[in-house]
């Protein structure tokens, strides 16, 4: 994710102060909605049939009981959830994840409705217990839960605050399958932007953007919500037409009936929870065609956006650049999705990055690119490998951070070490990179940035590259910490790198020299 009125303040001043500064967007209470011109009235029926291969029923909007608070005790009976994991053990944020499970795919159907703000819907959970279970819990704060159930029909369940616990039928034992279906229904409200580590759905007028990183994926579905746990997903999305509904994967169709279109979207890839995209509004679906590199490009676009042509142009090169520093970008299609969100904020949605329109607005000048550059840097740096612990946020961030620093320099803006000189000089307090004391601060990009320039003069570009190519193989489609990467720095390149951690990475105050020798621009480019 990138925040520009948060993060990378000393190096975006050096490099674009020329351009105006982001403002950050008002917080406060949702404004009224406007009326919507279709469908002309809401369906009356309680319950209408999913889309074929879409899991359980959507509820119509207007009866969707107000709330199950007071009833999940009687629902429960005499189950018992003491031995459930609540946590995947991550010291950032105990409550997320189980490590109980091992999701292997999401069956998402929801309906929203903008008028009232209402999503409502299924989610089946499908996977394996890791170890011998009597019952699972899924991470889910704030949606009303009406049903849960298995194959075989109903089960119980007992709702808490940020957790969904459910008794499987069975005793399962390391290794077993689980299906569960959980049907339930929220009412959106827009988290506080002021907030850093503000994540979930953000309502519009005529509907909604969704930023998930860290932990907003529960605040509206049910999920193991932690990015050790990728899972495959599909999506059907109804909501009135003529709105779009978009989330990750390849379109798989769209059908339209009673003022109502269903979109339908399969992610096959593993993907992360927080890394779930999820727009809904007037948005225009772009084919642009295959870039030099041979990735399918397929953009999103809300009505009045500009330069979506410029943009698919420069993702284009900036694709051939990454593919040839880091091996061939790691999924099987990528877009830019120019939206109705916050101006200054952006995030590596997986496969299809989410930009608001206020920034990407028709220009193109050092910002779009920086901006343009580190999302899509991230689908290699966070997306394909992302990180095992929150604290390891650096190996996404400092990565991206770096790749729009190496852009910057291909470009002609600023050359790498002036940016990582910066970047290094401007730190103040809040290290070390491993574990920030801001999860989306200076330390998590600039620092994390600066790392990453200290450990290339280390190696070198000959040994840097290739290793950090080998780092995306090494670890595709799944999770890795700092361990793991320093350890993977020293095997590919035969030295002990322990010192070079603990000054640039560990430390609480980074070395004031850079190591080795200066460099320049990477040859094989």
């Amino acid at each position: 994710m990138r925040s520009l009125w948060l993060v990378g303040v000393a190096t975006l001043a050096s490099v674009l102060a020329a351009c105006a500064s982001t403002a950050a967007p008002v917080a406060g209470d949702p404004q009224p909605l406007p009326q919507l011109t279709a469908p002309d009235e809401t369906p009356t029926v309680t319950s209408t049939s999913p889309p074929a291969g879409a899991p359980g029923t959507l509820v119509a909007p207007d009866t969707v009981p107000a709330s199950s608070v007071g009833e999940p005790e009687a629902r429960a009976g005499e189950a018992d959830f003491d031995d459930v994991s609540t946590s995947s053990g991550d010291r950032r944020y105990p409550t997320l994840g189980s490590s109980d499970l091992d999701v292997e795919h999401y069956d998402v159907a929801l309906e929203y409705a903008p008028q009232t703000r209402t999503l409502a819907g299924t989610v089946t959970v499908r996977g394996r217990v890791l170890r011998s279970v009597t019952a699972i819990a899924l991470d889910l704060a704030g949606p009303d839960v009406l049903a849960v159930s298995g194959r075989e029909g109903p089960l119980t369940w007992r709702a808490e605050p940020s957790e969904l616990l459910v008794a499987l039928p069975a005793a399962a034992a390391a290794g077993d399958a689980f299906a569960v279906t959980v049907e339930y229904a929220v009412t959106v409200v827009a988290p506080d932007l002021f907030d850093a580590e503000a994540a979930g759905l953000f309502p519009t007028g005529d509907g909604l953007w969704a930023v998930n990183e860290p932990g907003g994926a529960h605040t509206w579905l049910p999920v193991n919500d932690h990015p050790t746990d990728k899972a495959g997903w599909t999506f059907a999305l109804r909501v009135p037409a003529p709105l779009t509904a978009i989330a990750n994967g390849e379109l798989a169709g769209s059908a339209t009936a009673g003022g109502w279109t269903t979109w339908e979207w399969e992610q096959a890839e593993p993907m992360a929870p927080y890394l779930i995209t999820f727009l809904v509004g007037d948005y225009e679906l772009v084919d642009a065609g295959r870039s030099a590199t041979g990735v399918p490009l397929h953009h999103a676009v809300i009505a009045g956006a500009d330069g979506i042509d410029a943009y698919t142009e420069v993702t284009d090169a900036q694709l051939t650049f990454f593919t040839d520093l880091f091996g061939a970008y790691p999924f099987d299609r990528y877009g830019i999705a120019l939206t109705d969100s916050a101006s200054g904020l952006a995030m590596e949605t997986q496969g299809l990055s989410l930009f608001s329109a206020d920034d990407l607005d028709g220009t193109l000048g050092p910002r779009q690119q920086l901006l343009l550059a580190h999302e899509l840097g991230h689908q290699w740096f966070g997306d394909a490998v992302s990180p095992a612990a929150w604290d390891d946020i650096w190996l996404n961030e400092g990565l991206a951070t770096y790749c729009e620093w190496l852009w910057l320099e291909h470009a002609g803006v600023a050359t790498v070490e002036q940016l990582a000189a910066d970047a290094r000089a401007g730190l103040g307090a809040g290290g070390p990179v491993s574990a920030p004391a801001e999860l989306f601060g200076n330390w998590s990009y600039d620092g994390g940035g600066a790392a990453v320039h200290a450990i290339r003069r280390t190696l070198g570009d000959s040994v840097f590259f290739p290793a950090l190519a080998g780092w995306v193989v090494a670890h595709l489609d799944a999770s890795a910490t700092t361990a793991d990467f320093q350890r993977h720095l020293e095997q590919f390149s035969g030295r002990d790198l322990s010192a070079l951690f603990a000054a640039w990475v560990h430390a609480e105050r980074l070395p004031d020299e850079f190591p080795g020798t200066p460099v320049s621009a990477p040859t094989n480019t």
